[in-house]
């Protein structure tokens, strides 16, 4: 089979939201990476975070405008895979999908400044603590409004998908990140030592299995864009 420039369009696009999917989570583990049970990850998080070294958390917020792009190039390669029947309802996945991942540079890079906070303010009392919540609630706030266009784009490309509007097999929609990210939580149910990194890295781990799923399932496809 002949191999045309969009499709290997595709494919590389399609590695690279991979790759960034991978990167937001290696910077999850700046973060916070430690070995444990998944129902003890918030002890283990602060543990964690207030033993780092101020270089440690730099480099876990600064992968995420990285990160982020190489995301956004993974979410072309999703974009060619549901154009060719519907080219309006691809765009509006994309752009969906691209809002995200501005979010998520944005969340990612802020949790620098919260894992700062943790580790100088820890059980000390106002104003240091009061900092703390200020940061831990403006960026709740940011991840939330960021993952309102998350949704949207993952529901679209789950209805595209359950009608056979794109290249993907209807399996695959069990590999919808939405559908991912909704049952994350249960990681708290896994033991050590992994149970703690599957929960820290839960949101990106299920972007970077919808990425893992995206390729295998349309590596052989032939995608011609349309409009």
């Amino acid at each position: 089979m002949t191999l045309n420039s969009t499709d290997l369009t595709r494919r590389i696009a399609g590695l690279c939201g991979l790759a960034g999917a991978l990167l937001f989570f290696a910077g999850d583990m700046f973060f916070y990476g430690h070995f444990g049970s998944g129902a003890d990850f918030s002890a283990g998080l602060i543990n964690t975070v207030t033993h780092a070294s101020d270089a440690r958390l730099y480099a876990g917020g600064l992968v995420g405008p990285f990160a982020a792009c190489l995301c956004i190039l993974g979410f072309w390669h999703v974009y060619l895979n549901t154009c060719s029947a519907s080219p309006f309802l691809a765009r509006a996945i994309l752009v969906c999908f691209s809002v995200l991942m501005i979010f998520g540079s944005a969340v990612h890079t802020l949790w620098t400044a919260r894992g700062l906070a943790l580790k100088y303010c820890c059980a000390q009392s106002a104003p240091c603590s009061d900092l703390t919540a200020s940061i831990k609630s403006y960026w709740s706030l940011a991840y939330n409004i960021g993952s309102i266009p998350g949704y949207l784009g993952a529901i679209l490309l789950l209805g595209l998908v359950l009608f056979r509007r794109t290249n993907y097999p209807r399996w695959t929609v069990l590999a919808n990140p939405a559908v991912l990210i909704l049952i994350s939580p249960l990681a708290s149910y896994i033991t050590g030592p992994l149970g703690a990194v599957f929960v820290g890295g839960s949101t990106n781990l299920s972007i970077a299995t919808f990425f893992l799923v995206s390729l295998l399932s349309s590596w052989n496809s032939t995608t011609t864009p349309s409009g």
